[in-house]
């Protein structure tokens, strides 16, 4: 029987018997009822990955096959290597050493494109790059994507605000050579949906004081907007037009994830609510161009963000008390794109 794996968890600290204090990384088993991942195989005796050459060795269950995945075994030690680098590069190096976007050792040989709004742009992962966009300049997940994986990043048009009218935009901004029926893309990713459905009006009556009737009006408004049949028409327009454009490539389709833990707030499980019926609007959406022949697939990212949201001893979101204004702030941060979308690339085999 296989036994599905989370893959890697972002633990506190372990001191081992001796040696340094060392913040460790591992792949720990799941129950086959605790998730409904495709498991993955691992060869006994993996090694944990620590910072200063600090380690620990371990075995992990395995499906009665012995065939390991040698791509995919070396993905999870880069992105444990990369994750120390988000998590200690920011506090005690510039922001340059943040996340090298060179560290990749595979040979890119597909192109890849990023298309959507700020979840894929990386706002909860500063500094940006220049431009009003607020893309990430070293931790976004499309970044991520392209330095520990085999996909060359041609082109990513990601902006923060962006609806579905705004995506369709964003494919004109493409060159030529990148569309059409001779198009060398062979990967998309995508996440759109939130601004249509008003969470920018929401996060900004609500942040100041969720008991306001501003915030209300703003909660009643996205409702109207979730429950209302042109979004899953504006959302599966946009997805047929992006799979039209670039005919060769896999269209992914990320949801979002939740951005508070459970009963942080009465505000977070509002929002963590209309998050899932709005996840729901995606998949049915993208159901319906699969249907009609499209290479389109739906990744679920709740599972990998799932006890890291806003409250959590370890978020992988952005927060920041303090600002409550703050451009970063209800975006995932540096380990979410990392831990939370790539991860979840990762598990659903999109990379291979």
């Amino acid at each position: 029987m296989k036994v599905p794996l989370r893959v890697p968890e972002v633990l506190p600290g372990d001191r081992p018997a001796s040696g340094p204090f060392c913040p460790w990384f591992h792949v720990q088993a799941a129950s086959s009822e605790a998730t409904n991942r495709t498991a993955r195989r691992f060869p006994a005796g993996q090694r944990d990955y620590f910072p200063n050459g600090c380690h620990r060795a371990y075995d992990v269950p395995m499906s009665n096959s012995t065939n390991a995945h040698p791509r995919l075994s070396s993905r999870l030690a880069a992105l444990s290597l990369l994750t120390i680098a988000l998590v200690f590069g920011a506090s005690a190096a510039p922001a340059t050493a943040a996340a090298p976007q060179r560290w990749s050792h595979f040979q890119s040989s597909a192109d890849y494109v990023a298309l959507g709004d700020s979840f894929t742009s990386g706002q909860g992962a500063p500094p940006y790059l220049s431009g009003p966009c607020l893309q990430s300049k070293y931790a976004s997940y499309p970044i991520i994507t392209a330095t520990l994986s085999t996909y060359k990043l041609v082109a990513n048009e990601s902006c923060s605000g962006a609806n579905t009218g705004a995506v369709i935009a964003q494919l004109g901004q493409l060159p030529d050579r990148l569309k059409r029926p001779g198009s060398p893309v062979r990967l998309v990713t995508l996440t759109v949906g939130g601004i249509d459905a008003g969470s920018n009006q929401v996060v900004t009556a609500c942040t100041p004081d969720p008991t306001s009737a501003t915030c209300q009006a703003a909660i009643v408004f996205a409702g109207g907007q979730l429950s209302s049949p042109s979004l899953g028409f504006s959302l599966a327009a946009t997805y047929l037009a992006v799979a039209d454009a670039m005919p060769n490539a896999k269209i992914v389709v990320f949801t979002y994830p939740h951005l508070f833990n459970d009963n942080v707030s009465q505000l977070g499980n509002a929002v963590n609510s209309a998050t899932d019926t709005l996840n729901t609007t995606i998949k049915g959406a993208a159901a319906g161009v699969v249907g009609v022949g499209k290479n389109i697939q739906v990744v679920d990212v709740t599972q990998e963000f799932a006890n890291h949201g806003i409250g959590a001893s370890i978020p992988y979101i952005s927060f920041d008390p303090s600002n409550v204004t703050a451009q970063a702030n209800f975006h995932p941060n540096a380990l979410g794109n990392a831990l939370g979308y790539f991860r979840a690339l990762l598990n659903d085999r999109v990379l291979g």
